[in-house]
């Protein structure tokens, strides 16, 4: 009988459970998932996704835990893949230190989390295992616990973040394996030798419209860019995390869904057919903390050391705070 290859993906939102879902329809792996407020309904009914690019199922992972501790004392821990799907919260936990359990000696970790700056914790945790940083390009939503809503379209980039040139090759034919497991179930991926453009092309909208839609107390995106106050916000952040982003990568994005310019991304927003509401939003809402370091705090730090004047992303990044900070009074 031949062996799969076993995956284990930390964090069961709308990220962990559409990638968990296609994932686990390829004959070459087996997947469980770690899931935390919706744990009981995935683990008695499932996942019930609606996608637009997949259609309509109902997923029932084989395995689902409430902790990375409790899947390795039913599992063990010799994974060969650990994908990262929390939210990036470095000032309320370390996401690394959440998944040490599950990483053994030849575990590949893949981050699939937002922001700027999330690899360092993990390089620095587990510095003799291939850790992979992953871009995802994807509409999809939790609309309620473990019901997923999914757009049209959903696309994978990554690259190693630390691969010595003695191991490159290896840990990219594994890395390699994996994506072709996402292909067969129809994600798109790329694997690219510098993945940081692309993280830097995702964060011209999260690093935008996150915080605005914020301070704007509940707006969709779209609402946003049909204000012409709030869309000139929208586009002078835009101009700064271009700038900044080509500044600290010293390249150009490579222009995913054809934004290539502020005004290029609020065009895109336009084009959307149904509403979007960023996550920070929703977090908000729910009273949860943001991910606003990650968003705001990391890219703001690189702009100080690069010398890139940010005076939009400063202000969100202190009005945001405030909020966050409100929730206690």
């Amino acid at each position: 009988m031949e062996l799969k290859a076993r995956v284990l993906i930390v964090g069961g939102g709308a990220i962990g459970g559409l990638f968990a879902w296609r994932l686990s329809l390829s004959r070459d792996v087996t997947v469980s998932i770690v899931c935390r407020s919706n744990y009981t309904q995935v683990k008695n009914s499932g996942y019930l996704i609606s996608s637009a690019q997949f259609g309509s199922a109902v997923y029932r992972p084989k395995g689902v835990y409430q902790s990375v501790d409790q899947a390795v004392q039913t599992e063990g821990s010799s994974y060969d893949y650990v994908i990262v799907a929390l939210k990036a919260l470095p000032n309320i936990y370390d996401s690394s230190e959440r998944i040490a359990a599950a990483v053994g000696p030849n575990t590949m970790v893949i981050l699939f989390q937002n922001g700027i700056g999330i690899e360092e914790p993990f390089a620095k945790r587990f510095p003799n295992n291939p850790l992979v940083s992953s871009v995802s390009f994807v509409s999809v939503k939790q609309e309620n616990q473990g019901e997923l809503r999914h757009g049209g379209f959903s696309l994978l980039a990554a690259g190693l973040h630390n691969a010595p040139r003695s191991l490159a090759e290896r840990y990219h034919d594994r890395l390699q394996f994996l994506f072709a497991a996402f292909e067969s179930q129809g994600v798109s991926c790329m694997i690219e030798a510098d993945i940081q453009p692309y993280r830097w092309q995702k964060h011209i909208l999260n690093g935008s419209t996150n915080p605005v839609s914020v301070i704007c107390g509940g707006s969709s995106c779209q609402e946003m860019v049909k204000n012409p106050h709030c869309k000139w916000l929208l586009e002078q952040s835009m101009a700064e995390i271009f700038l900044l982003g080509k500044t600290v990568t010293g390249k150009s994005f490579p222009g995913v869904d054809g934004i290539v310019d502020p005004q290029s991304a609020t065009d895109y927003i336009k084009s959307i057919p149904v509403p979007v509401y960023t996550s920070m939003l929703v977090d908000s809402q729910c009273k949860r903390p943001m991910e606003r370091d990650v968003i705001l705090k990391n890219p703001i730090a690189l702009a100080e050391k690069h010398g890139v004047d940010v005076p939009h992303m400063r202000a969100l990044y202190a009005l945001t705070t405030m909020i966050e900070e409100g929730y206690s009074k």
